[in-house]
C-alpha cells in the first residue's frame, strides 16, 4: 500500500537517498524508482515501505506525485557531463553569486555621475525661473522608459511581438535615458548589442554636452558652434 512522504535527501550520483514519512525515514535506492525523470531532493512522493534483511525501513516502489510514464532509462547512472549541467542552474558558483551587488554598485555610481549635470541643470531652472517640465520630463520619460524596456524582454522571452528599438531610442532621447540605463542593468536587456549601445551611449552624450553647457555658459558655447554650421 501506497504512502505519501517528501524525498528529504538525495545524492544523485550515488543513486539513494531518503524519504521522511510519519517522522521516520526511508532508504530509497534508484533501482526502485519509477517516472519520467529522476527525482529531486524536497519533492513530495508515493512510495511502498517495507524494511531489507537487516531490518531497516526501505521503499520498495517510489514514484513521483506527478503523474508520469514509466521510463527505465532514468535509473542508469547519469554520466559527470550530465551531472554537471543539471547542478549548475540550481546551484551558481561563489563567483557569480557575487557579481549581483557589485554590478548594481556600479549602476548606481553610474547613474549619480551621468544624471548629476541634468538634475543640476533642471532644479536650477525650477528654482531660478519657476520651469518644472525638464524635472517632469525626465521622469515621466524615465519611467516609460522601463515599462518599456520591461515589456520588451517580456516578449522576447515568450516570443511576442517586439517593442522597435527606434521607440526604444526615441524615448530615451526625449528623457528617458535614466530609466533605460537603470533597466538595461537590472534587466539585463540591451546590453550585449553594439549597435544599439552606440546610439544609446550618444543620446547620453547629447544631454551631458546640452546640460554642462548650460551650467557652464549659459547655453552660449554650443550655440556659436551651431552658428558656425
Amino acid at each position: 500500500m501506497e504512502q505519501k512522504g517528501v524525498l528529504r535527501s538525495w545524492n544523485d550520483n550515488k543513486g539513494f537517498g531518503f524519504i521522511r514519512a510519519d517522522n521516520k525515514d526511508f532508504f530509497v535506492h534508484i533501482s526502485s524508482v519509477r517516472g519520467e525523470r529522476r527525482p529531486l531532493q524536497g519533492e513530495a512522493v508515493y512510495f511502498v515501505g517495507g524494511k531489507d534483511e537487516k531490518g531497516r525501513l526501505r521503499a520498495q516502489h517510489m514514484r513521483s506525485a506527478e503523474l508520469s510514464i514509466d521510463r527505465p532509462a532514468i535509473r542508469r547512472k547519469p554520466s559527470n557531463q550530465a551531472n554537471t549541467s543539471a547542478v549548475k542552474p540550481n546551484k551558481p558558483s561563489h563567483r557569480q553569486r557575487q557579481q549581483t551587488p557589485a554590478s548594481l554598485k556600479r549602476t548606481l555610481s553610474l547613474m549619480v555621475i551621468l544624471c548629476a549635470a541634468p538634475a543640476i541643470g533642471a532644479w536650477q531652472a525650477f528654482a531660478n525661473n519657476a520651469v518644472f517640465w525638464p524635472l517632469l520630463v525626465y521622469f515621466s520619460m524615465s519611467l516609460l522608459s522601463i515599462w518599456q524596456y520591461s515589456r520588451d524582454k517580456h516578449n522576447a522571452q515568450t516570443g511576442a511581438w517586439r517593442i522597435p528599438e527606434k521607440q526604444l531610442h526615441t524615448v530615451e532621447l526625449l528623457g528617458g535615458w535614466p530609466g533605460a540605463l537603470l533597466a538595461q542593468q537590472l534587466l539585463r536587456h540591451k546590453t550585449k548589442k553594439a549597435s544599439y549601445q552606440g546610439v544609446f551611449w550618444l543620446i547620453v552624450l547629447v544631454h551631458q554636452v546640452y546640460w554642462l553647457d548650460q551650467l557652464g555658459f549659459d547655453g552660449q558655447l554650443l550655440q556659436q558652434i551651431l552658428s558656425k554650421f
